[in-house]
Parts: C-alpha cells; sequence; structure tokens
C-alpha cells in the first residue's frame, strides 16, 4: 500500500522540479496553494484565524504550532496525510475541514497524469506549512 504513494509523491516531486529548483519559487507556490485552499480557514498566517474560523463549530488549528507539539519534530507524511484524507480526519464526526485529496480530485479527471499533479499540490502545500513552524 504504501509504493503507490511513494510513486506518487516521486511523481509530484518530479513535475514540481521546475518549480522548487529555486527555492523561493517552491515556497511561493506552497503558499499560493496554502492561500486557495487553506487560507480562508487557517489564516494566511496558518494560525487558524481566517475568515471562516468564527463560522465554524471547532476553531481551525495553528499550524504554525504542529512541529512544537510533536516534540520539535514536523511530521511531514502524517501532516501530507492528514491534508490529502488518507489519514482518518473524520475520528471525531464530521469535520469541517475538506479532505483536499478528494476536492482536487474531484476537480479533475483521474489520469495518472493528473493525479500526479494533484499528489504534487499537496506536497507543495505540506512543504509550506512546514515553513511556517514556531521554533
Amino acid at each position: 500500500m504504501l509504493l503507490p504513494w511513494v510513486a506518487s509523491i516521486s511523481a509530484g516531486i518530479c513535475l514540481l522540479a521546475p518549480v522548487v529548483s529555486h527555492a523561493d519559487d517552491g515556497e511561493a507556490y506552497g503558499k499560493e496553494l496554502f492561500g486557495r485552499y487553506c487560507g480562508a480557514c487557517h489564516g494566511a498566517d496558518g494560525t487558524g484565524n481566517g475568515v471562516m474560523s468564527g463560522f465554524l463549530r471547532q476553531k481551525p488549528a495553528d499550524l504554525t504550532q504542529i512541529a512544537k507539539e510533536n516534540g520539535g519534530s514536523f511530521p511531514f507524511y502524517a501532516t501530507l496525510r492528514f491534508i490529502d484524507g488518507t489519514q482518518d480526519v473524520r475520528a471525531h464526526g464530521d469535520p469541517d475541514m475538506p479532505v483536499w485529496g478528494e476536492v482536487l480530485r474531484s476537480e479533475s479527471a483521474a489520469s495518472p497524469m493528473q493525479q500526479a499533479e494533484i499528489r504534487g499540490k499537496i506536497l507543495a502545500i505540506t512543504a509550506y506549512v512546514r515553513s511556517i513552524q514556531e521554533e
């Protein structure tokens, strides 16, 4: 089961290679995607103060604290799985957070190339979240 993920993430990295060949460009791409998919709830700075946060049953997580809450280590793969929905985010009832893997897959046909692009977007968002961790 891990092998398809490894292949998909590898393909996503290959698709992002032109974007992330310069660190600033890669971070800008991740920041843009974060703003588009996550910012309304988590806020532009990731602290959970987005414009929609006041309308949700549960305040969105402060994404800048993930590493601190995990002993100083950012759980990259677990965070990626949370964003794309392969890690169970529905354990506490209906989630307010969309499962972006499902949302992105529904926005396009599911050809292998499009799936790789979707995985690349989720990878870029996860990398951006890692970059905003407070120390």
